[in-house]
């Protein structure tokens, strides 16, 4: 009787740790944003802004901040103090 207990508790150990072999893709984060003329390797991460784009206050006088730039993914997942290689941040899409 304990040896199928034994059993059982090494599948659900060999199980969890197949599960957490699988990396966590920035692709599948609900915070990556594809860039539509280059392919996903190049590919922002909503999390870290890094810059307001000021549009048009050279033309018109008025300063319209409207537009945020992001840090790529693979800067964010490179550093520890951001996402990491473990991608501490990842949340799965939905």
């Amino acid at each position: 009787m304990n040896y199928i207990f034994f059993i059982i508790y090494c599948n659900i150990l060999l199980s969890f740790s197949v599960i957490s072999l699988k990396p966590k893709l920035c692709i599948d984060c609900k915070f990556f944003t594809k860039n539509i003329f280059i392919s996903n390797k190049f590919g922002k991460c909503s999390l870290f802004p890094i810059k307001e784009i000021d549009n048009g206050y050279l033309i018109d006088g008025v300063k319209n901040i409207k537009n945020v730039d992001y840090q790529y993914c693979s800067i964010s997942r490179e550093y520890e103090h951001m996402c990491g290689k473990e991608g501490k941040l990842y949340e799965k899409k939905i």
